[in-house]
């Protein structure tokens, strides 16, 4: 019987990241306004958590679990689509910060509000303990998956509790 939930639940997760994938790119490739992909969306997401000073490009890649690298590449495309902009520290001339510009904080609005109207639909035909059932099995599993990360050799961005 175990193996039956195990399968259930592993397609079940494995349709739900495909879906909301597929649903949060058709969104914005039918908006003439927007050329972004679905993770250069959620780069703008993480960049848009420090709106006032910024963020530097091995914050980003702690964030994401990606290579600062990957981050430079994706930064540096982001720039000439015009959606981020790159500026010095003022104390620390070395260090340079990743800003959204008006496009990108444009662009980051449009995503949360996406997200938040997909969220309310899904929950809309649920009653109240159905929601607080799958808002509290979603957190569990948070939870244990950001316990993996932590525990994983593996972890360079030394993710911690930020789930």
């Amino acid at each position: 019987m175990e193996d039956f939930y195990c399968k259930k639940f592993n397609d079940a997760l494995s349709d739900s990241y495909i879906l909301i994938n597929r649903i949060e790119q058709n969104m914005f490739n039918s908006s003439r306004r927007f050329n972004l992909s679905v993770s250069e969306l959620i780069m703008l997401e993480v960049i848009n958590k420090s709106p006032v000073t910024g963020k530097m490009v091995g914050d980003i890649a702690a964030e994401l679990m990606i290579t600062p690298s990957s981050v430079t590449i994706a930064v540096n495309r982001l720039e000439k689509k015009g959606y981020v902009a790159r500026h010095k520290s003022k104390t620390d001339g070395r260090q340079v910060y990743v800003n959204l510009t008006e496009k990108g904080r444009h662009a980051d609005r449009i995503h949360k509000r996406f997200r938040k109207n997909m969220a309310q639909d899904i929950l809309r035909d649920m009653n109240e303990n159905e929601k607080c059932t799958l808002v509290g099995c979603v957190e569990r599993m948070n939870s244990f998956l950001l316990s993996k990360i932590n525990r994983s050799p593996f972890n360079r961005a030394g993710l911690k509790n930020s789930a």
